[in-house]
């Protein structure tokens, strides 16, 4: 299966600059999306798995955190995860025998200058980290082989962000998954947020990245996407 992660810092459906993405989107023709700050107008009504509307900040039509998106249709969908999981920012799904966890782990200052402003830096973050290892041991002995796709928030290995932050997110990952983009770059040469884990029944290959400026000059994304390709082993 081919799928692809890419945070749309959201894109207005009917810009120019969607038109594009989607033109992306297209020539790579994934069979599964993970798609982080998404107007979830941006995607064909296939089949879709998105995350509560209520992420903590003023709600606007259409926006989603996290949203999966597929040509196939989805079982045992999960827009919620866990109950010490900050709202609005997960779903899971099977999809074709592999079970997809799409995440937007909130980033640094999460709630602290905006929103609820009743955070210290990182806080909204760890306890991500720790709500997702949860379902993700939860899940690791299952029948379905995991990929965890999205916003990680943190580059991999660690660089600027301190190292409790990045104790929580290696603690949340069982010990014996990969996670395929660690020391990755992008097209520009930089260190990736966007990232794609898989567990031990999966194969994966990273075949390519979704650039954050277009060849036009128009600015895509803040963030660079993620291509990969699974093969679930038997």
């Amino acid at each position: 299966m081919k799928c692809l992660t890419w945070n749309l810092e959201w894109t207005n459906p009917a810009s120019h600059r969607a038109g594009l993405i989607n033109a992306l989107v297209s020539e790579i023709d994934p069979d599964v999306i993970c798609y982080t700050e998404i107007n979830r107008d941006m995607v064909p009504a296939w089949h879709i798995i998105e995350a509560d509307a209520d992420y903590g900040y003023p709600m606007k039509p259409g926006r989603r955190k996290v949203l999966l998106w597929s040509k196939y249709p989805w079982t045992q969908p999960d827009s919620y995860g866990d109950e010490e999981l900050p709202g609005g920012r997960f779903t899971m799904g099977v999809c074709r025998g592999i079970r997809f966890v799409g995440v937007c782990i909130p980033w640094r200052d999460a709630h602290v200058k905006t929103g609820r402003r009743d955070r210290v830096p990182w806080e909204d973050h760890i306890s991500y980290c720790a709500g997702l290892g949860r379902i993700l041991r939860q899940h690791a002995t299952s029948a379905e082989p995991l990929c965890i796709l999205g916003d990680y928030n943190q580059r991999i290995p660690r660089v600027s962000q301190p190292k409790d932050v990045a104790q929580a997110l290696a603690e949340a990952i069982p010990d014996d998954f990969r996670i395929a983009t660690a020391n990755a770059t992008d097209l520009e040469g930089r260190n990736l947020i966007d990232h794609i884990t898989v567990s031990t029944g999966l194969e994966i290959s990273i075949t390519g990245f979704l650039p954050r400026t277009s060849e036009d000059g128009t600015h895509l994304s803040d963030h660079s996407g993620v291509v990969a390709e699974l093969q679930a082993l038997d």
